[in-house]
């Protein structure tokens, strides 16, 4: 059995992730990418840790990035455990766990062992294991194609794309604030997450109103993937959702797709526009998604009340 050696991960050491990211997502991107996840992110540099093999190819890589939540109205850093990837060569090692291990010594010798995590169907049982604590069900909302030959048209004369979002910073920062934890939307947060190198996001509004509603959406194949959105009001929701399901309607594309945690208010203003989720365990989106908490015993029992909590596409580094 190969001997594995445990290293921080440098930023002049991002082309070692490069194959990992290949074999375990079957995801193709560049060092840009890294640099903007890992390093341009406003609230910090991330913490990361390989494993080389005897041989000195690169096994294993766990690590976590730094995100700004608000809790109780006090800005707070938690950090989101993230690209947890093991080369099928190395697989059934134990490297995760030595990785992960590493990495959470690291946080709490800087007093700052908080860490989310949205689970997988193969990871969410290392993670229970390893002490982790499964607060609650994040899933997808969906509005399929067959939906949109029933809804009215758009008037696009209605809506503006915006590539400058200063006029709608205070509509970004109160989009998720209804619970006592939540992202902190600063402006310059939301413009590092609509730079993620893999999307191209476009950002609607309606034309001549107040600044305080938005719709932020992106193309993945054929589906167009809800990012982010706040509105004022219902009416102002169903027209911005409505320019959403004309697009639908006049393409090829499969059906809007949204990700959120169950019984927030993304999820029930989802719900309002005619948005459905998979209710059966098999199926089109049928997945829940666990959404997990490693932190002191103290911080774990203290926020396990879903209720404290407001988690959507914008909280998730993948989307």
């Amino acid at each position: 059995m190969s001997d594995y050696t445990i290293i921080k991960l440098s930023k002049e050491n991002f082309d070692v992730l490069i194959p990992l990211m290949k074999n375990c997502f079957g995801q193709d991107v560049n060092i840009n990418y890294f640099q903007w996840k890992y390093i341009d992110n406003p609230t910090g540099e991330f913490v990361g840790f390989i494993a080389t093999s005897d041989s000195n190819e690169v096994a294993a890589y766990y690590g976590a990035i730094p995100e700004l939540y608000s809790i109780d109205g006090v800005e707070t850093i938690i950090y989101q455990s993230c690209d947890t990837m093991t080369h099928s060569d190395h697989r059934r090692k134990g490297l995760f766990n030595k990785l992960a291990t590493h990495c959470y010594d690291y946080l709490k010798e800087a007093g700052e062992l908080f860490v989310i995590g949205f689970g997988g169907a193969q990871s969410t049982p290392g993670f229970i294991k390893m002490g982790w604590s499964d607060l609650f069900t994040i899933r997808y909302y969906f509005y399929p194609k067959l939906f949109s030959k029933f809804s009215s048209k758009s008037n696009e004369n209605e809506f503006q794309t915006l590539n400058n979002f200063d006029s709608i910073q205070s509509a970004i920062l109160s989009s998720n604030n209804t619970t006592k934890i939540h992202s902190h939307k600063s402006l310059e947060i939301f413009k590092w997450r609509l730079s993620n190198p893999k999307f191209e996001y476009k950002v609607i509004t309606l034309k001549g109103e107040a600044p305080n509603s938005y719709l932020c959406y992106y193309i993945e194949g054929n589906k167009v993937i809800i990012f982010d959105y706040s509105v004022k009001n219902q009416q102002t929701g169903k027209k911005l959702f409505k320019y959403l399901k004309s697009i639908l309607k006049n393409s090829n594309h499969q059906g809007i797709i949204a990700f959120c945690q169950e019984s927030s208010s993304f999820s029930k203003g989802l719900k309002n526009y005619g948005f459905i989720s998979n209710p059966f365990k098999k199926g089109p989106l049928s997945p829940k998604i666990p959404f997990i908490l490693y932190s002191t015993e103290e911080k774990m029992d203290k926020y396990k009340d879903a209720s404290l909590w407001n988690i959507s596409s914008f909280d998730h580094d993948s989307m």
